[in-house]
This record gives C-alpha cells, sequence and structure tokens, in this order.
C-alpha cells in the first residue's frame, strides 16, 4: 500500500533541465538573482557611458552576474564528492581503488556507508568512469 508519492524508478528518469547543478532557488532566491540583475544593469548602465546601444549596455550587467553566479556553482559541485560501488565484496573494491589511484586518480574507498564504495569529487568523474571502464566495470 502507498502512503505517498513516489518518484520513478526509472534509470533514465532525469531531472528538470536546469542550469544550476547544486543551488535550489525558491522564490526569494529568484527574487534575489532578479534584484542583482537589475543591480548589475543599472549600474552597468550609469558607469558605463560608451558608445554602445542602450539595450546592450543595460544587457551586459545581467549577464556577468548569471555568469558568475553557474561558475560559482559549478566549482563547488565540482568540489562534491560523490561515490560508486559495484559489489559488497571489500577486497575487490581495495583492489579496484587502489589500481585507480596508481593512475594518479584522486580515488577513496568508503567502507563505513552500509557496504564498500569508491569516494571521488564529481570533477574527476569522466577520468575514473574510463578508467573503470578500461577495467571492464560498467557504470552506467
Amino acid at each position: 500500500m502507498r502512503t505517498g508519492p513516489t518518484a520513478p524508478l526509472a534509470p533514465d528518469h532525469r531531472r528538470p533541465l536546469s542550469f544550476l547543478r547544486t543551488a535550489r532557488l525558491d522564490a526569494v532566491g529568484y527574487a534575489a538573482l532578479a534584484g542583482a540583475c537589475l543591480v548589475a544593469g543599472f549600474v552597468n548602465l550609469a558607469l558605463a557611458p560608451t558608445g554602445w546601444r542602450l539595450l546592450l549596455r543595460v544587457v551586459v550587467g545581467p549577464l556577468v552576474v548569471l555568469v558568475a553566479l553557474v561558475i560559482a556553482d559549478r566549482r563547488k559541485w565540482g568540489r562534491m564528492e560523490t561515490g560508486f560501488s559495484f559489489t559488497d565484496d571489500v577486497a575487490t573494491m581495495r583492489a579496484v581503488a587502489d589500481r585507480l589511484t596508481a593512475r594518479g586518480l584522486p580515488v577513496t574507498l568508503d567502507e563505513e556507508r552500509g557496504g564498500p564504495s569508491l569516494r571521488y569529487r564529481n570533477r574527476d568523474a569522466k577520468q575514473v568512469h574510463a578508467a573503470l571502464a578500461d577495467l571492464g566495470i560498467r557504470t552506467d
């Protein structure tokens, strides 16, 4: 018997398209972002008396704010750790972690969170998954 809403179990289920990976903006967050963009637009309009068209001068400030927000968000996401596990055998996981470390990948073995898993930063995920594929381990 269901007691509440459940998430779809399809393996290809993706979250809605978003330009931010870690930040989840609510109404207040969107209002703050819009306010920052408006302030940047007005500041750029007032401080940049160039030969550029008015619309272009107003748009540059908010674009700088949005690009800075996306860059900060991606840097934060890259520093966050993720994990991968393909077996409950600690010896096998330790051997794979040692082989990945020998390849120069910053991987650690976590044995405390309900079973052994490889831990690595999101920014290193592509290299780790490629190395695991070279070892014959599927990550998808």
